[in-house]
């Protein structure tokens, strides 16, 4: 793929998802909490691991789980990639930390990315169904993305916009 596909490749992507080139609109939403709104059903849903084969989230019921939406280009993400990293490692046995990219690219910008930040929480990569918004986490109106459910698999929290110091880490114990 040449640069400029590439680039015409991530401009698509970015104005599918209605966002601008450094994560969308950082500052104009905020947190919502979701709770158990809408058809009061725990979120079921599976995504493809960029290491191969698939990541079910049925399998971290009773853990708290942190979903982050992410583009490799948004700066706010590489940000956010220091506070996911940090929880995984502190939280290993009650927190399952899922990154999702929703590079055109897939796998070749993921792993490029995790091995630049040393991310070592899971990743997934995410499908078109994902990006134009016909997945069990609706529409996303700003990349990164985060939301975190809690041990029964409820969204609880969806944070759309680059995450604050030490707000993950207090938004996940308050779930325990």
């Amino acid at each position: 793929m040449t640069m400029v596909s590439r680039s015409i490749g991530a401009a698509l992507l970015a104005a599918s998802l209605g966002l601008g080139a450094c994560g969308g609109a950082a500052g104009e939403r905020g947190t919502t909490r979701e709770g158990r709104a809408g058809s009061g059903h725990a979120l079921r849903m599976r995504m493809t691991a960029m290491d191969g084969g698939e990541i079910d989230l049925l399998r971290y019921r009773g853990r708290v789980v942190v979903l982050h939406l992410f583009d490799t280009d948004s700066a706010a993400a590489q940000l956010d990639a220091e506070q996911l990293s940090a929880l995984a490692r502190r939280e290993q046995k009650r927190v399952a930390v899922i990154g999702i990219c929703l590079d055109a690219e897939g796998y070749p910008m993921a792993a490029a990315w995790r091995r630049a930040l040393g991310v070592r929480y899971l990743i997934a990569l995410g499908d078109r169904d994902l990006v134009v918004g016909r997945s069990p986490l609706g529409k996303l109106h700003v990349v990164p993305t985060t939301v975190l459910l809690d041990r029964n698999g409820y969204v609880v929290h969806r944070i759309e916009r680059q995450l604050q110091p030490g707000e993950l880490a207090k938004m996940v114990d308050d779930l325990f």
